[in-house]
């Protein structure tokens, strides 16, 4: 039942333009009325303040449904809910006074007909903040006028890519765009808003967001980089997803530790970073680094293609390929392999989880030697394909979970791999104690084996 009341609510968003369209109308007709000229259109008033108020009752009721849902817990979605309850019961006392009157309008009811306007206009102002941001509206004012309503002073913009915090003018802005018109305080959509700096990390009803100095758990990094047709990707609803250099300036983000209150300047960044900040920040070439481009090989990308694997470059400037099935969760084709061998040299992530990929296959793809990044769970593996991973130098980052025959006797293989950092275990045939004897062996490495606070697959490694 409360799935149904859910539903239903949802057609608020479309309800309440009924109200609002009938309201203009309303007002424009008994303005007009009192004209001899149009005074029969007075005949018609209360037809229309009774389609106001018979709307108007109806929108309030599906708002109430789907404030219900629980995402609108901020001002916003109070205020909202206020003043459209106040409009439903001021639209039911003005068709009674149309209904009462006859011949041209008075006083009173223009008075209420005026009333009106104020009314919705007010629930419309907070109804725009949960749909668009408390920011969209005062965005571009100018000065007097964002103070008037009580907004920041806009920030300056900074005159250099190292001048710049790299929080207030980089990250905040980017996740308000493309993020803020369903993560906003005023509207949580799954617990999480990116209205602040301590909301933006804290995350949501799936764990944390962003983790400062671990990408590899942060759920708002991997959600943005799953397969557009991913239950799980985001942005949802077909609102504008993050480009890659985006996705590359958050990855820097994190890693440098999340940093705000700096500079870009006292941070530091690696080269391939500044012209994508520089682009971002609207500087261009003032960075004094030219947006260097670079494409992947068309015909890897042809091939991953056909063997029906989805391929992508990690930013413009960054020819390798990140890699998934183009259909997530579905049987590898008997081609893939051979493909991602082929591309090997050129992949640095790459899913593979719920694959159904077994010994063979894992075999068949061969070393991945530029790879930091590799989702291999639930699949068929066994500790016999773990050497494969292991001429693998550069992993830093290995989901086997839900792997049943991987076991304690494949850890000494997964020891000796260098440069591995983290290592996801949960579901397989390791034992706590052989994951404790590995961590002794290798105190540099983090070994998960189920005992987070949520579960690797919401984390979506």
């Amino acid at each position: 039942m409360q799935d149904f009341v859910f539903f239903v609510g949802r057609f608020h968003v479309l309800a309440l333009h009924l109200p609002i369209g009938i309201v203009i109308a309303a007002v424009v007709l008994d303005w007009l009325a009192r004209r001899p000229r149009y005074a029969a259109l007075a005949q018609a008033s209360a037809f229309l303040w009774a389609g106001a108020a018979i709307t108007a009752v109806l929108t309030a009721a599906l708002g109430y449904m789907h404030y219900a849902e629980g995402a609108f817990t901020g001002p916003s979605g109070e205020a909202h809910r206020f003043w459209g309850t106040l409009t439903a019961i001021e639209a039911l006392g003005t068709w009674w006074l149309a209904a009462r009157s006859r011949g041209a309008p008075g006083a009173l009811r223009l008075t209420a007909g005026i009333a009106m306007l104020a009314l919705v206009s007010i629930t419309g102002h907070y109804g725009g903040n949960l749909t668009h941001g408390t920011t969209f509206l005062g965005e571009y004012a100018p000065s007097f006028l964002r103070s008037l309503i009580g907004a920041a002073p806009r920030r300056p913009a900074p005159a250099s890519v190292a001048a710049a915090d790299p929080y207030l003018d980089v990250v905040q802005p980017l996740l308000e765009q493309r993020c803020g018109t369903c993560h906003n305080d005023d509207k949580r959509e799954g617990g999480f808003s990116v209205g602040s700096y301590d909301s933006t990390l804290v995350g949501g009803d799936t764990g944390r967001a962003l983790v400062p100095g671990n990408v590899e758990a942060s759920e708002a990094l991997y959600r943005v980089t799953l397969p557009p047709d991913d239950e799980a990707f985001m942005p949802a609803e077909g609102k504008t997803p993050l480009t890659m250099e985006q996705v590359a300036i958050l990855n820097w983000w994190v890693r440098a530790g999340t940093p705000r209150d700096t500079t870009v300047g006292a941070v530091g960044l690696p080269a391939e970073i500044e012209p994508l900040l520089a682009a971002e920040l609207g500087l261009g070439g003032v960075a004094g680094v030219p947006a260097a481009s670079a494409s992947a090989d068309p015909e890897l990308v042809a091939g991953l293609a056909a063997a029906g694997l989805l391929a992508r470059q990690v930013s413009q400037s960054d020819a390798r390929l990140v890699v998934s099935p183009s259909s997530p969760g579905t049987p590898l084709a008997a081609a893939a392999p051979e493909a991602l061998a082929a591309a090997a040299s050129e992949i640095v992530d790459l899913n593979l989880a719920g694959t159904a990929l077994d010994d063979a296959g894992l075999l068949a793809i061969g070393a991945l030697p530029a790879a930091t990044h590799l989702r291999l769970s639930r699949n068929e593996l066994t500790d016999a394909s773990l050497a494969a991973l292991a001429a693998s130098p550069q992993l830093a980052h290995l989901n086997l979970h839900s792997n049943t025959g991987v076991t304690d006797a494949g850890l000494e293989t997964l020891a000796g791999m260098p440069a591995l950092r983290q290592l996801y275990l949960w579901q397989t045939g390791v034992t706590p104690a052989g994951a404790a004897r590995l961590r002794a062996q290798r105190p540099d490495l983090t070994v998960d084996v189920g005992s987070v606070e949520r579960t690797t697959e919401s984390a979506g490694l």
